[in-house]
């Protein structure tokens, strides 16, 4: 999933990434952080560049995400775009992410 990574700038690469709705909603809860400079996706390669301040990065908010993250991983990599229950699914998972970070 993570195609290029150094501090500043990271490419993600799946085919969730084609999903117009899911992406949407994930790039608008990372822009709701001070440290994201800009955010680039290309639906139809299902490619995302994210370029963050590094230096700035709520790292302890982010550790306690993990296990969010870590499912949210898993339904990524099983992804195919044609069961709608898993689009739910994710997009569940993503709005707690959201409630989370806005709410602590």
């Amino acid at each position: 999933m993570v195609t290029s990574f150094f501090p500043g700038r990271v490419r993600l690469r799946a085919e969730i990434l084609k999903n117009e709705k899911l992406t949407s909603k994930a790039i608008c809860i990372l822009k709701t952080n001070s440290a994201i400079k800009n955010i680039q996706n290309n639906f139809s390669t299902g490619s995302v560049l994210i370029e963050y301040d590094h230096a700035n990065l709520p790292l302890e908010k982010l550790k306690s995400l993990l296990p969010i993250f870590s499912q949210l991983q898993t339904a990524a990599q099983n992804y195919t775009g044609d069961d709608p229950l898993k689009d739910e699914e994710i997009l569940k998972l993503l709005n707690v992410v959201e409630e989370k970070i806005c709410n602590g």
